[in-house]
């Protein structure tokens, strides 16, 4: 039905818009740092679909949950599942930054075989700026699975635009001309965390002028 393809189109969205990222990310590295930054992205990348692949493993489990007490009108129980998904998220991807943070020339060994100063020393510095996104990443998976799980299409949908093209674009490209490779790698976290406002600020507002949760 019309209904159950605008719930499973936000996540059609989201692994389309990852390919048009991945390749504008590589054109603008390429630019700034050659073949070198390309493997430095590489390195990040990687590691950033497996922490991807956690949150998106703890939303999945999340839904079919929350889409049980939807049906039953039980709002009481969907707001708690959803405290829940948001405090384990959060703590969990803490750690994962906290590990990331502290074993970053490690991580990047393991793919720099040659142990190439100038590939060490880009992907060290992207996997500590990059994955400052965790947090707010975590966040918004979580809601937009809510949405999805509570027949709330349009605001999974937004979230999932303006995370996958809407807002990492355009920040890629200004935020690399402003601060170079400093600033491809912080367009990540800046636009997680522009969404994850966003992403409240939907949850809020219907739960408060709906009074829906």
């Amino acid at each position: 039905s019309k209904r159950t393809l605008s719930l499973g189109f936000p996540s059609l969205i989201g692994e389309l818009a990852s390919g048009i990222v991945i390749m504008v990310f590589n054109m603008i590295i390429l630019d700034l740092k050659g073949n070198i930054g390309i493997a430095a992205y590489g390195v990040v990348s990687n590691l950033s679909f497996i922490v991807m692949s956690i949150f998106i493993g703890l939303a999945d489990g999340l839904q079919p949950l929350v889409s049980r007490e939807h049906g039953k009108r039980n709002k009481k129980n969907v707001n708690r599942l959803l405290s829940y998904a948001l405090v384990s998220s959060l703590l969990l991807s803490v750690v994962i930054y906290i590990i990331i943070y502290t074993n970053a020339d490690s991580i990047t060994l393991l793919f720099n075989s040659e142990k190439n100063m100038n590939l060490q020393a880009i992907a060290s510095q992207g996997l500590k700026a990059y994955f400052l996104a965790t947090p707010f990443l975590a966040l918004n998976i979580v809601i937009s699975t809510f949405f999805t799980s509570t027949e709330r299409a349009i605001p999974a949908f937004v979230i999932s635009m303006l995370r996958g093209v809407v807002i990492i674009l355009p920040a890629a490209f200004l935020m690399s001309n402003l601060f170079a490779m400093v600033g491809v790698w912080l367009s990540f976290p800046v636009t997680e965390l522009i969404v994850a406002i966003i992403a409240l600020v939907f949850y809020y507002y219907q739960k408060k002028t709906k009074g829906r949760y």
